[in-house]
């Protein structure tokens, strides 16, 4: 009987390790990336205006009103990475292909690692590869909001997708 009760003991010991390791990289998920991005163009606000006498009243409110659907990413990427991104990209290209409400939404992949980029790192308070969404009036940047749960929909798709247009409905709903 002691012999079975040791073996239930390291079964018991060995279980719990695992479930400790698998929750440990389930968390470290964020700050994983080994593999080096494909080159970007990084854009630090949306496309500027044309000149406020070139449009009518009604043009100058749409084209003022814009959001971008950030991805920060650095140097440093795993497949996970270009996943959130690929993902999130075709949320955006597919959910909005007209204006929301007036709001032109658009999709920008920024590394900060670039120096230019830096500063992204402090506005938006990021501590990972983040998807962000920033309201603009003009080039006046309004309120934003962080898409946390990118890391934890990564295995499906379509709950991804679903999950940042909702969230970036909210953001453009939020006055």
């Amino acid at each position: 009987m002691k012999t079975g009760s040791k073996a239930l003991k390291f079964v018991l010991l060995g279980f719990v390790a695992v479930s400790i390791g698998a929750a440990v990289y389930k968390a470290a998920g964020p700050f994983c990336c080994a593999e080096k991005p494909a080159q970007s163009e990084a854009v630090l606000a949306p496309e500027p205006a044309p000149a406020p006498a070139a449009l009518p009243a009604a043009d100058k409110k749409a084209r003022a009103r814009t959001a971008v659907v950030y991805y920060f990413y650095t140097d440093t990427r795993c497949s996970s990475c270009n996943t959130i991104e690929a993902y999130t990209k075709e949320a955006v290209e597919s959910g909005f292909k007209s204006a929301y409400k007036g709001w032109q939404v658009t999709f920008k992949g920024v590394n900060t690692d670039e120096a230019a980029n830096e500063h992204f790192v402090r506005d938006y308070w990021l501590n990972s590869k983040s998807v962000i969404v920033q309201k603009f009036s003009g080039d006046k940047a309004l309120n934003w909001g962080k898409l946390d749960r990118v890391w934890t929909l990564l295995g499906d798709k379509e709950a991804f997708k679903a999950y940042v247009v909702a969230e970036t409905h909210k953001v453009l709903d939020k006055e």
